[in-house]
C-alpha cells in the first residue's frame, strides 16, 4: 500500500501543481481577455476616428460647395447692383443731354439777337465815347451834318 499511497500522494501533487498552473493560465486568459477588449476598444475607437474623418472631410466640401456659391450669389448681387445704378446713371445723363440740346435749341435765336445787339451796342460806345471825346468846333460841325432835333442832343 505504499506504493499506492505514494502513488495517490504523487497523483495529489501533481493535481494540486496541474491546479496552480491552471491557477496561473486562468490569470493569464484573464488578462489577454483584458488586453483584447482594450484592442477591440481601440479598434471601434479607430473606427469612430475613420467615421469622424469621413464626417469632416464631408463637412469639409459641404463648406467649399457652400463657399463657391455664396461667391457666385455675390458676383450675381455684384452684376445686378451695377446695372441697378447704370440704368439710372445712364438716365440722368440722357436726361441731361436732352435737356442742354433743348436749351440750346430755345437759345439760338436769343443768341443771334444778343450778338446783332452786342455789335450795336459796341458801335454805339464807340460814337458816344468819339462824341465825348469832340471839342467843341468839331461837336458843331456833327450836329450840322447829323442834323439832330434838339431833344435829342
Amino acid at each position: 500500500m505504499g506504493n499506492t499511497l505514494d502513488v495517490f500522494k504523487a497523483q495529489q501533487q501533481a493535481v494540486e501543481r496541474v491546479h496552480v498552473r491552471l491557477t496561473e493560465v486562468a490569470a493569464l486568459v484573464a488578462s489577454l481577455k483584458a488586453q483584447v477588449d482594450e484592442l477591440r476598444l481601440g479598434h471601434e475607437l479607430k473606427q469612430t476616428l475613420e467615421a469622424e474623418q469621413a464626417w469632416l472631410a464631408r463637412t469639409n466640401d459641404l463648406l467649399r460647395d457652400v463657399q463657391h456659391w455664396r461667391n457666385l450669389e455675390l458676383r450675381q448681387a455684384q452684376h445686378v447692383q451695377r446695372w441697378r445704378w447704370l440704368l439710372p446713371f445712364a438716365f440722368a445723363l440722357a436726361a441731361s443731354a436732352a435737356t442742354g440740346a433743348g436749351l440750346l435749341w430755345a437759345w439760338h435765336p436769343y443768341a443771334t439777337e444778343f450778338a446783332r445787339l452786342r455789335t450795336q451796342a459796341e458801335f454805339a460806345e464807340r460814337v458816344d465815347g468819339r462824341v465825348a471825346a469832340m471839342t467843341a468846333a468839331e461837336r458843331r460841325e456833327f450836329e450840322r451834318l447829323m442834323r439832330l432835333p434838339q431833344s435829342d442832343r
